[in-house]
């Protein structure tokens, strides 16, 4: 291993075991907070990637107006309200998400979820031991 792992690979992990939810809005003509700028990285411009990607693909147009507008009385409904997804793309209750990422979480390292987290090997980023927060 090359000493450089992957942050987002971490979030994940994390969001799944504590059954945290991310937004995704849904923007006319698909403007977002933010876009793709494609700077080379493992994916793009790799040295062994033989696809060649076409910037087009991947970058949206920025929102620029308020964001408020969009939603109903301008405000953000309950977070119960609002639809979810698991990671494999099917229908889900908050309260699943959370059940499965608890079951996983205590199939993989058992910690006292009140007053541990899960430390990880920072060289190979798997579930080292728990410890006090």
């Amino acid at each position: 291993m090359d000493g450089k792992l992957p942050g987002k690979k971490f979030l994940i992990d994390m969001m799944y075991l504590r059954g945290y939810v991310s937004l995704y809005p849904n923007f006319p003509n698909q403007a977002s907070f933010s876009t793709n700028h494609m700077e080379p990285g493992a994916h793009i411009s790799a040295k062994d990637n033989v696809v060649k990607h076409d910037k087009t693909d991947f970058e949206v147009p920025l929102l620029k107006e308020d964001f408020r507008s969009f939603l109903p009385n301008g405000k953000f409904p309950p977070a119960s309200k609002l639809p979810s997804l698991n990671l494999f793309n099917q229908p889900v209750s908050l309260k699943g998400l959370k059940a499965a990422g608890a079951k996983l979480g205590q199939d993989v390292l058992r910690c006292d979820q009140a007053t541990e987290i899960v430390s990880v090997d920072h060289e190979t980023g798997l579930p080292k031991q728990c410890a006090k927060f």
